[in-house]
């Protein structure tokens, strides 16, 4: 499931993945609140953490995420990623450079250090 995480600024998508990532935790969660914040401010600030409590994607999440990424191509500003999953750090590493968006990786400890990068103009 994905929870919204309260402590970030307005205008930043910012979720703690927790447990398994489903399909419905994309389309009710994840996907408007990304449209939400492309509507308000043209582009997209988001900012994902994958703690100890994340135990993996079902294969449609997996699919949806994908399917996110090139519907809203241009309309991601910033991405920081938050996490110590290897899996995760090294999918962000290869498809990161190919995103029209600036794309940072921060150790799991690194949350509001993620948070100043992703909302800093």
């Amino acid at each position: 499931m994905f929870k919204r995480i309260p402590s970030a600024p307005p205008g930043i998508v910012a979720f703690d993945a927790e447990g398994e990532i489903t399909d419905s935790d994309y389309k009710t969660i994840l996907i408007p609140a990304v449209e939400t914040a492309k509507e308000a401010l043209g582009k997209v600030r988001v900012l994902l953490r994958f703690g100890p409590a994340f135990k993996g994607y079902s294969a449609h999440a997996m699919l949806d995420d994908t399917m996110l990424g090139l519907s809203h191509w241009n309309d991601f500003e910033r991405l920081a990623v938050v996490t110590d999953v290897d899996w995760i750090a090294h999918g962000v590493r290869l498809f990161g450079p190919l995103i029209p968006a600036k794309t940072r990786i921060f150790p799991a400890g690194a949350v509001d250090e993620a948070m100043d990068w992703v909302s800093d103009a």
